[in-house]
């Protein structure tokens, strides 16, 4: 880990200088450019939000922030987690002619998505008024844990993308499930009130890192109340040990990463 860390450190100039291509590449593709960092989430809140609210009557009052302050993380994971994963194969000149580290180069699209992440956090405080405050500031660390988590997941999945190319196309299912398996469009206490649902499932459920995330940022943003730092470092502590192993992996793959890229 704290050789990952060094690495990085050392070649922060490189990292600086590809997100910012990430960045400049992902709005140079489009008309409107900066502005869809703020129409992206907006528009997927307004799609489950006429789908739940106004053709299912469900959802409840300010059902759209309740959505906003799921999609927002969730977005953040999921794109983070697949353009990570097909890093190693959109990069190959930088790791066999630079020679990169792969732990940088997958490091790349977690920090851009990081970026976006936080502008739909700004969205949020913005249009949720109330939620602005000194506790605000506490929103920082849990966009922290998912980039964590995400690429801990990433150091293992792009090394696999490589071997195997239908790596990301099983993810996309995956992620896809996954959606529907964390509370974004329904709180957290519809499934474990549920009496329909077996002990089992609920805790997988409540195992799954996102659940405790995005239901502390929904608490945090509406009520103003503050995650239990115990909870957080206990994830902090999972995700570390996840990247770790995800370093161990990606070293032990790395001479066969050049000759198969």
């Amino acid at each position: 880990m704290i050789r990952n860390c060094s690495e990085l450190f050392r070649n922060r100039d490189a990292l600086l200088t590809l997100v910012q291509f990430h960045l400049k590449t992902t709005v140079s593709r489009t008309a409107l450019g900066y502005l869809w960092w703020l129409l992206d989430p907006l528009l997927l809140m307004a799609v489950y939000y006429f789908l739940v609210s106004i053709v299912f009557e469900r959802g409840g009052e300010d059902y759209h922030l309740f959505v906003l302050c799921g999609i927002i993380p969730w977005v953040f994971f999921t794109r983070a987690v697949r353009e990570s994963a097909q890093a190693l194969n959109a990069n190959p000149a930088l790791i066999r002619q630079i020679g990169m580290p792969i732990q940088t180069i997958v490091a790349v699209p977690i920090v851009v998505h990081f970026v976006f992440a936080a502008i739909g956090i700004v969205i949020i405080m913005a249009w949720y008024r109330q939620a602005l405050g000194f506790h605000s500031f506490a929103t920082v660390p849990l966009l922290v844990l998912i980039g964590v988590y995400s690429y801990g997941l990433a150091l293992f999945l792009s090394v696999c993308q490589v071997h195997f190319r239908d790596t990301t196309e099983i993810l996309g299912y995956v992620l896809r499930a996954g959606f529907l398996l964390t509370p974004i469009l329904y709180p957290t206490s519809m499934v474990l009130e549920s009496g329909r649902i077996p002990d089992f499932a609920k805790l997988l459920f409540q195992a799954n890192p996102m659940t405790w995330i995005i239901s502390s940022l929904r608490d945090l943003i509406s009520a103003g109340s503050l995650y239990r730092w115990q909870a957080f470092a206990g994830l902090l502590v999972a995700a570390l040990l996840l990247v770790q192993l995800g370093l161990i992996w990606s070293r032990w793959q790395s001479r066969k990463i050049v000759k198969l890229l």
